[in-house]
Order: C-alpha cells, then sequence, then structure tokens
C-alpha cells in the first residue's frame, strides 16, 4: 500500500511541477499577445494608406501598366512565403499552415519560402517539395530593416527575372483570441484596384516624377509594410494559440490533480484503516 501512495504522491508533485511551467508560459504569451496587437494594428492602419496611395498611382499611370500588375506569362510555377513559428507548444498553429499549402501549392512547380524554424524544418524534411529556399527562415526574429530590406529585393529579383508567375505571401488570419485561420495575401503582381481621386476627375493631378516611377519608387516599401503587417499578424496568432494551449494544459493538470488527490486520500485512508485492524487484530492475540 505505502508504494502505491508513493507513486501516486510522485505524480501530484509532477503535474504540480508541469503546471508551474505551463502557468508561466500562459503568462508570457498573454503579454506578447497584448504586444503584437498593438503593433499589428499600428502598422496595418500604416499598410492601408500606403495601399490607397499606390492605387492612385495607378489610376494615373498614363503609359501601358507596368509589369507589376500583371503576372509573369508562360511561367509555371509561383513564390509562396510560409510564415510558421519558430517554437513549438502553440496547438495546431504549424498544422493548419502546412494543411493549407499543401491543398494550394504544387510541389512540383511551385517554391516555397519558409519563414520560421518550423516551416524550415518541415519543408526541407518534406520530399514532395522539390524547390525550398530557406535563407530568409529567421526573418521573424527580429523586424530588422536590413534583413526585411533584402528579404524585400529578392522578391522583386526573383519576379523581375520571370522565375515565377507571381509571389503569394501565406499566413495565419487574426479574427480574435480564439479564432486565427490560415489565409494568403498576393505581393506580386500588386492587386491594388485603380483608385482615380473623384473630386478631379476633370483635371487629373499631374506627378512629378512619372507615377510609373513612383510605383517603383513605392513597391520596395509596400512589400516590406505587408511583409511587417503579416508577420506581426502571424505572431499575434501564434501568441493567441499558445496561450489557449498553455489555458487548456492548466485546466487539465488540475482536473488531473484532483483526481490523483482523491486517488491518493482513498489509498491514504485505506493504509490508516489496514494499519489499525492489523493493530487490533495483534491486540486480540495477545490476550
Amino acid at each position: 500500500m505505502s508504494l502505491g501512495l508513493t507513486k501516486t504522491k510522485r505524480r501530484i508533485h509532477s503535474v504540480q511541477s508541469t503546471q508551474k511551467i505551463t502557468k508561466a508560459m500562459e503568462l508570457v504569451a498573454s503579454v506578447k499577445l497584448k504586444r503584437f496587437r498593438r503593433e499589428f494594428e499600428t502598422g496595418d492602419a500604416y499598410t492601408v494608406a500606403l495601399a490607397r496611395i499606390i492605387g492612385h498611382l495607378f489610376a494615373y499611370d498614363s503609359s501601358s501598366k507596368t509589369h507589376y500588375s500583371k503576372e509573369n506569362e508562360d511561367v509555371e510555377g509561383s513564390l509562396y512565403i510560409v510564415i510558421t513559428s519558430n517554437l513549438g507548444l502553440c496547438a495546431g498553429y504549424n498544422n493548419e499552415i502546412f494543411k493549407y499549402v499543401d491543398a494550394h501549392v504544387d510541389p512540383e512547380k511551385d517554391m516555397i519560402f519558409p519563414i520560421g524554424e518550423k516551416g524550415k524544418a518541415h519543408f526541407t524534411a518534406d520530399p514532395r517539395y522539390k524547390i525550398v529556399e530557406s535563407e530568409f527562415s529567421e526573418l521573424d526574429l527580429s523586424m530588422d530593416p536590413r534583413l526585411i530590406g533584402e528579404a524585400c529585393q529578392n522578391i522583386k529579383d526573383i519576379f523581375n527575372h520571370r522565375v515565377v508567375k507571381k509571389v503569394v505571401l501565406v499566413y495565419t488570419r487574426y479574427v480574435n483570441s480564439l479564432s486565427f485561420v490560415p489565409d494568403m495575401a498576393q505581393l506580386l503582381p500588386v492587386s491594388i484596384e485603380p483608385v482615380p481621386y473623384n473630386d478631379e476627375e476633370y483635371a487629373p493631378p499631374i506627378f512629378e516624377p512619372s507615377a510609373r516611377e513612383q510605383i517603383h519608387l513605392l513597391l520596395p516599401q509596400y512589400l516590406a509594410s505587408i511583409l511587417i503587417s503579416k508577420l506581426n499578424e502571424s505572431q499575434l496568432s501564434e501568441q493567441a494559440s499558445r496561450r489557449r494551449a498553455m489555458e487548456n494544459a492548466n485546466d487539465n493538470a488540475d482536473e488531473l490533480l484532483s483526481k490523483l488527490t482523491i486517488e491518493y486520500n482513498k489509498a491514504r485512508q485505506a493504509s490508516i484503516t489496514q494499519e489499525i485492524v492489523e493493530v487490533v487484530s495483534g491486540s486480540n492475540q495477545g490476550n
């Protein structure tokens, strides 16, 4: 009976030790969730404003449309930039992204550009995916402007050299603290509807330099703003998923501790009762 008590007691201590870790991780995830929500909301407002400006420029590009507004013809594959996490313990966050990519990507023709160590490990180890570039897999570890700029320049070069038909960013869209779903945003060609100035239709504005030149000048900033915004949104979703996973783990630990405590008390009571019975039996035999 004492062996059973010792075993149950060790399990209780083990669950309590694990729960300390999950509670700490839940607290950290909650703090990061607030920070990334604030950064995402701020960055998203900037991205929307910049897209509106580029939409105006597209509307007043007097010559034939810039190649940044058209897919590369006679090219089969596309480039998919996939944002995943660097760490685990975030429930099905990464698995949902992987399933989404499997459903939308042709592994034989399309190029995969993973961001995040989990994505790098998954796609490089999967033999189905023939073209995987992991040069910027650590991009989400910091928002270093130099790394962001290099990544955007690399994306532009791949599209300009007609290596791929289009460039698509796969990320996790944040709905609320309990809901986040994989989604995609097209980077190139630029999928912005031309928006003319309604109050100046009779006298279109004159751009200096030209609208096309400004499109080419602003495009790196536009790509960088979208990339940063979606990185923030994906990290926001990751922290929300991790917080929910740790919260569920804590609830399960509480339930398990309750069952183990009842089991321990029952075993302890049975042990005490047995000892009393043995004492009484020995006393009776002595008499």
